[in-house]
């Protein structure tokens, strides 16, 4: 008789299913992350204090507002027939491999949720959280002052001629904000970019992208590069969106703010007596919420050809 687990069990962060998400999701690997104790939050934000000169204290006239943090369930099933299954090791076993499996698309689906997802974000499945495209390409009212939609966007048709000045340009519009913080910066690419960063060089013939060795990451200008294979325009969530693929420069990491609400966790039930069938079902749940702090620490560069 196959063994019979009733509970969630919370996946570890050192497992190796955990690891994959780590490695593959940029957000989960690089965003801010605030622990959420209800389902939704919210998170303050300001505008800057303001510094005085002199013996004279100049009270702060600067805004501050807050993001709200509303997070959304990503899940995951599988059945397998209870002859696979003769013992608790399997049935861990079980857990571990179709963990590990399912991390890999949750990485891709929760980063094409928080970067290329071109619908608002309703809280709905397909369109869980208004994207860093999203944010990016729709007016909306900052901490200091109104965003214009498109800004901080720029569009590229693949022409390898004009390679640099697209990639230059775009980081260009992020670089010279009060948002940008070298230390903490961070380029988001789709794979797709890896062909253009290695052939595009500048006036003295040096590469721009540089690969990363031993462990250190690659970089675009300096910048740190974390590639994403969510970071397609897709008009709803994907595992695997057909759009157009996005560059995303961040001024600062902690401008992208992810929400853990619910760590990953999987659940798994042996057939009961009046079922019709002898299958095992395990669920695999993660409960999260993401927020783009202010659409100027940001700027997108669509490959749309």
């Amino acid at each position: 008789m196959a063994a019979s687990i009733s509970n969630w069990i919370p996946i570890e962060w050192s497992s190796t299913a955990i690891q994959r998400v780590q490695s593959r999701s940029a957000v989960e690997g690089h965003a801010r992350g605030e622990n959420m104790g209800s389902d939704t939050m919210r998170v303050l934000r300001s505008g800057g204090l303001t510094v005085g000169v002199g013996g004279t204290y100049v009270s702060d006239a600067s805004s501050n507002d807050y993001i709200l943090l509303d997070s959304q369930p990503f899940t995951g099933q599988f059945i397998v027939a209870e002859d696979d299954l003769a013992d608790a090791d399997s049935v861990i076993n079980t857990i571990n491999v179709k963990a590990t499996d399912w991390a890999a698309n949750y990485a891709d689906v929760f980063d094409n949720a928080c970067l290329a997802v071109t619908g608002t974000g309703d809280g709905s499945s397909g369109t869980p959280f208004n994207s860093v495209y999203k944010t990016v390409r729709t007016n909306g009212s900052g901490v200091t002052s109104a965003y214009v939609a498109d800004a901080n966007y720029l569009a590229w048709n693949g022409t390898a001629s004009a390679a640099y000045d697209k990639f230059s340009g775009t980081l260009g519009l992020v670089e010279t904000g009060q948002y940008w913080d070298q230390t903490n910066s961070l380029v988001i690419a789709h794979p797709t970019f890896r062909a253009s960063f290695r052939q595009t060089k500048d006036d003295n013939n040096m590469p721009v992208f540089v690969q990363g060795l031993a462990g250190t990451p690659d970089t675009l200008f300096g910048v740190p590069v974390a590639w994403s294979l969510g970071a397609k325009t897709s008009p709803t969530v994907s595992a695997a969106p057909a759009g157009n693929p996005i560059l995303i420069f961040c001024g600062n990491t902690d401008l992208l703010v992810r929400g853990d609400r619910l760590s990953p966790r999987a659940l798994i039930d042996t057939a009961r007596a009046h079922d019709s069938t002898d299958q095992t079902a395990l669920k695999l749940k993660v409960r999260k919420a993401f927020s783009v702090a202010h659409p100027n620490g940001f700027a997108v560069l669509e490959k749309t050809a």
